[in-house]
């Protein structure tokens, strides 16, 4: 299992000396779409990445939950952002990594994600350990099939899975049940979210 090479650099790139909480997603898109969380120059096709600076850095993207009045969000915007943000999610000890390296088949089952999972999980389980070989890295894992497949091992090898159920993929306008269950999640695992000027509570 392993990331094509531009996936392996990019997320190289990003990723900090020492991770404070680690984010598992289910895996990354087929590599004939050239998208990747941590690509700089998308124009489309990074759901996972906007949804996510919503809830950590709601004060530097301009977005608020209240409605348009109270926000100045776009995503063009924040893709312009991109690469300062990143840099931001850097040093407060972030990183993204999947589950599986491999992109899921197009279309693929439920029955089919949990299979490639389960044959992904040593490497995985491998990959976690190098991360924090301490083992007090916090975890959160998104997405059903990853929470289903990861959570008990993970925890097993001794590593805090900071959510108590699935945080879904905001993909197919799942947006706003993200968000939720994310905030919920990092406030429930006393995770520091900072914004720009100020700690953010929910």
């Amino acid at each position: 299992m392993a990331y094509s090479k531009d996936f392996a650099a990019a997320g190289k790139r990003y990723r900090p000396a020492r991770i404070k909480l680690l984010f598992i997603a289910e895996a990354p898109p087929a590599y004939r779409f050239h998208r990747f969380f941590y690509f700089t120059d998308l124009k489309d096709g990074d759901t996972l990445f906007l949804e996510m600076m919503k809830v950590l850095y709601p004060d530097i993207v301009g977005f608020s939950e209240d409605g348009d009045a109270a926000s100045s969000y776009t995503a063009r915007d924040a893709r312009l952002q991109k690469a300062s943000l990143l840099e931001r999610f850097v040093q407060d000890g972030f990183y993204l990594t999947d589950a599986s390296e491999e992109p899921m088949p197009d279309d693929a089952s439920l029955v089919i994600k949990t299979r490639m999972l389960r044959e992904a999980l040593p490497a995985l389980r491998r990959k976690v350990h190098r991360l924090c070989p301490a083992q007090n890295m916090p975890i959160v894992l998104i997405g059903k099939p990853t929470y289903a497949v990861c959570s008990e091992a993970l925890r097993r090898d001794g590593f805090p899975i900071l959510n108590d159920g699935p945080v879904h993929h905001p993909a197919r306008g799942g947006q706003t049940l993200f968000r939720a269950q994310l905030r919920k999640t990092l406030n429930f695992g006393s995770i520091p979210l900072i914004s720009d000027r100020k700690l953010i509570t929910y």
